[in-house]
């Protein structure tokens, strides 16, 4: 019936804040866009996610990029970005980090506010972590951007940065990249 449909999307949409303190449901339902072992790309509400899963390739790169453009309403800074780097991820090539900063930069005038997740500890993460803090000097962005090791870390500063209009709280955003993982084969 019609009213078991709004009551599902209601049910799947991520919350956000009607304040700093309180979740509330707003009609921002978790949507994938492609998913592979190396990437998966989705969206929810004013933020776009890619999750580095196995390898970063340049096709994956492309790949964002064109998701990214087809997606974001153009001529509008008033997305969010959250980069996720699964804890197995290699080290991406060369080339492949020059197009992802490419990438970076080019939606510099359309982000308001980006984060990378790196999952994971030890060397590895801390190599990932250089690589990340690398692209981000390659890229010049000029929004807000800060690298965390979980989504709950980088909740916090992500609901503080992002526009007052979203009424974001760290749970919502938690809540939100959760929503976007789950739908990921």
């Amino acid at each position: 019936t019609e009213d078991s449909s709004a009551s599902d999307a209601l049910t799947r949409a991520a919350p956000f804040a009607g304040s700093r303190d309180r979740d509330i449901t707003m009609p921002w339902t978790p949507e994938l866009v492609y998913a592979d072992a190396d990437q998966a790309l989705g969206h929810c509400g004013p933020l776009f996610s890619v999750i580095w899963r196995q390898n970063t390739t340049r096709e994956g790169a492309r790949r964002l990029a064109d998701s990214f453009r087809q997606w974001a309403t153009a001529g509008q800074a008033r997305h969010g970005l959250v980069t996720i780097i699964e804890a197995d991820a290699p080290l991406p090539d060369p080339s492949a980090r020059e197009d992802v900063a490419k990438f970076l930069q080019s939606i510099s005038d359309e982000v308001v506010v980006s984060t990378v997740v790196f999952e994971g500890s030890g060397f590895k993460s801390a190599a990932v972590r250089g690589v990340v803090t690398g692209l981000t000097l390659l890229a010049k962005q000029a929004y807000p951007h800060r690298v965390f090791a979980t989504v709950e870390e980088a909740s916090e500063w992500f609901a503080k940065e992002a526009p007052a209009d979203w009424h974001m709280s760290p749970g919502g955003f938690v809540k939100a990249v959760q929503g976007i993982r789950r739908l990921v084969p």
